[in-house]
């Protein structure tokens, strides 16, 4: 009997997705034309992913990929679109995203018009929002998972999508899911944080989530809190959106760099949070996950045979090389004759002509499916045993055979200096001379004995690349010697994200770029001559202490004159550059919160007035939905006390809700304000309709009028 494999039904560009892109087309049209200020547009292009690049007048383009799931067909037109709109090449993030590069801002819109044909969004890829919801990329073939968390990743990201929870928050939100038994999504680095867990009650078992909150990178990392052990799943939107919610509400705006929601817990203390996020949860009440979640069996097995060893049906596959590749690349599947295999993605970079012919091979060999996994690599989810051979064959055609998947040698590294405004130095260069070193160079020697470590650089100290929690990380600094500027990198030790004992890696020093292969040679040196029998790298670094490593790197601090070694002062994959630090550019990182603009409270009356108007000449509609905007033209002016700066009307009158009322500041006055209005602005449409919402409105203007200046006080920026 077969085993049969479903194709995944394409989805399409809806209306609104096209009314959306041709809006962000005028307003760039309007910015160019100076009719739209600087914030704004930084704020309205972030949120449709277009990230201003390093390099002036282009953008880098952030694609979303949920859960990191992917069909053949869909890279082939990230491919298309990488050669027709950018550089040629696509890069893969540790967020499951896709990046093009070199992309002019007049063309974005087309360039998102173009994915959206094959269902792919860019929507909140940055900005101020919830950021691509990561998943396992094992979900749905792994031996060891709870359950698939595939299709919900999918329906909390369509759930969240264009939500009004998620368009207005106080800096950028993570999310992701992990249903195997080891975790391989970086569960509390996240703000939210889903590992699927079963239990049984009544006799049935019953899905659910041990969930994590507070978690994140950056310069000052924090470890995710246990919520609750148990979450059931049919509570999960509820959990999200009672969380948005609350972070929207509380957390910080005026200093940016304390805006994360780690920073909101941290400030009220775990246990009140805690307690106001159950209270805040009772206040949203249910939240169907029909509507959004899509859950099919990719395949219908019609035998259950447990999973067994790779059977060997070709002599060929007893090649050396092709071994090497298996037990790196080759993994264990739920399903009895299949395997899930890495394929190899060098610091996450895929040219277009590359990623078409790849599109083939997984069509051949993966039923047309692929995931992006948080190592910026593609995994096989769909592989025949019988049919590795062929697909190493094939692989091998691209350049894409490379053993060492998940391994040491297999280095993540963000853009750094490359292409992101925010990088210090090149973490791609440092990455590739550490890769080729581990490959064929002085840390060959290493590479068994260091093969579960993970390196990870990161351009600049925001840890895009997950330094955090490497086993050694880089992230790239500057250091000044006899007048000149040297690239150079901090060094972390210890750090793993793994289900038992996640940790952040503790600081040894920072030393020149041009010594960092060594810094690794030395410590995987120290590692092999006074490591305990069976000790891992992790246990070794503790029990040595920082004194001890930083001891033995002392002398790799040290950097020669330029004149007898000028390759010090030139960064990796830079050479012949001259190395500076650029200062007094801004990343977007952060994202812009108000535009520049001051709203004012005489744009709401003017407003009152033109519906009044309306009303008199017996345009009912019309004055309705007048009034409705003169509403939020007055909520709007105390949110921007609050530096919240809403895309919509219907925006506008949420967030006063969320921020003033559910707060407690307009002490129970305007409740459920956001349902009021909109409610009454889509009554009939008729004179006694036209003038229950003036009333409202004239109400709701004098009350903000009122009240500007105790919600301004010590707040804007």
């Amino acid at each position: 009997m077969s085993t049969e494999i479903s194709k995944p039904e394409p989805r399409v560009a809806t209306e609104y997705v096209s009314e959306e892109l041709a809006n962000y087309q005028a307003q760039i049209e309007k910015y160019r034309a100076g009719e739209v200020d600087e914030t704004k547009m930084q704020k309205l292009r972030l949120h449709f992913g277009t990230y201003a690049q390093r390099q002036e007048g282009v953008q880098m383009q952030r694609i979303k990929i949920p859960g990191g799931i992917l069909t053949a067909d869909q890279l082939v037109r990230l491919a298309d679109a990488a050669e027709r709109f950018g550089s040629g090449f696509i890069h893969f993030t540790t967020r499951e995203d896709a990046q093009i590069y070199y992309v002019k801002l007049e063309e974005a819109p087309n360039l998102l018009r173009f994915l959206a044909e094959r269902g792919i969004t860019s929507r909140e890829a940055c900005g101020n929002t919830v950021r691509n919801i990561t998943a396992c990329y094992r979900a749905g073939t792994s031996a060891s998972e709870a359950f698939n968390v595939g299709p919900y990743a999918d329906g909390l990201f369509r759930y969240l999508v264009r939500n009004k929870y998620n368009q207005n928050l106080g800096r950028k939100f993570k999310i992701t899911f992990e249903g195997c038994a080891e975790d391989h999504s970086g569960l509390r680095i996240h703000d939210i944080g889903l590992w699927a867990v079963k239990k049984t009650g009544n006799g049935e078992p019953r899905r659910g989530f041990r969930v994590y909150l507070g978690g994140g990178l950056g310069a000052s990392p924090h470890l995710a809190h246990l919520f609750t052990d148990f979450l059931p799943a049919e509570e999960l939107f509820n959990l999200a959106a009672a969380t948005l919610r609350l972070f929207d509400r509380y957390g910080e705006r005026k200093a940016r760099m304390k805006a994360r929601m780690k920073f909101l817990i941290e400030k009220m203390g775990w246990e009140v949070f805690r307690t106001a996020l159950d209270e805040e949860r009772k206040r949203v009440g249910p939240i169907l996950l029909t509507d959004y979640l899509q859950e099919t069996e990719e395949f219908i097995p019609e035998t259950a045979a447990p999973p067994r060893g790779l059977r060997v049906l070709n002599p060929q596959t007893a090649d050396a090389q092709f071994q090497v590749w298996v037990r790196d690349s080759a993994i264990e599947h739920r399903i009895s004759g299949f395997r899930g295999v890495h394929v190899r993605i060098k610091l996450g970079d895929l040219t277009a002509e590359r990623a078409r012919n790849l599109a083939e091979i997984i069509r051949r060999f993966s039923a047309g499916q692929l995931r992006i996994s948080i190592e910026q690599n593609i995994y096989l989810p769909w592989v025949r045993e019988e049919e590795l051979w062929d697909l190493y064959v094939a692989l091998g055609g691209l350049s894409l055979a490379e053993p060492g998947a998940g391994t040491v040698a297999d280095v993540t590294t963000c853009p750094g200096s490359d292409t992101c405004r925010l990088g210090i130095a090149s973490a791609k260069g440092l990455g590739s001379a550490l890769s080729d070193a581990f490959n064929d160079g002085p840390l060959k020697k290493y590479a068994e004995l260091a093969r579960p470590l993970r390196l990870k650089i990161s351009g600049c100290p925001n840890g895009c690349a997950q330094h955090s929690i490497s086993s050694i990380g880089f992230y790239a600094a500057a250091l000044s010697h006899e007048g000149q500027t040297v690239p150079a990198h901090f060094v972390t030790v210890g750090g793993q994200a793994t289900s038992g004992h996640a940790q952040f890696g503790s600081l040894i020093g920072k030393f020149p770029a041009r010594n960092c292969v060594r810094v690794a040679e030395t410590l995987l040196d120290l590692y092999e001559k006074e490591k305990a029998p069976a000790e891992d790298f992790n246990s070794f670094v503790t029990r040595s202490g920082a004194e001890r490593l930083k001891q033995a790197l002392e002398t790799l601090r040290q950097i020669p004159s330029f004149e007898d070694d000028p390759s010090f002062y030139e960064d990796y994959g830079h050479e012949h550059e001259s190395f500076a630090v650029r200062k007094g550019v801004k990343g977007e990182c952060a994202g812009s919160t108000v535009a520049e603009t001051v709203p004012t409270i005489d744009a709401a009356r003017k407003s009152l007035a033109q519906a009044e108007a309306l009303i008199y000449h017996k345009e009912y509609e019309q004055a309705m939905l007048t009034a409705y905007e003169a509403a939020a033209a007055a909520a709007r002016v105390p949110l921007y006390g609050r530096l919240v700066d809403p895309f919509t009307s219907d925006e506008a009158l949420w967030e006063f809700e969320n921020l003033f009322v559910l707060s407690g500041e307009t002490r129970g006055n305007w409740e459920e304000v956001s349902r009021r209005f909109g409610e009454l602005k889509n009554d009939n449409p008729n004179e006694a309709g036209a003038r229950a919402i003036l009333e409202e409105t004239r109400s709701f203007v004098s009350y903000c009028a009122d009240k500007q200046a105790d919600w301004f006080s010590g707040y804007t920026a």
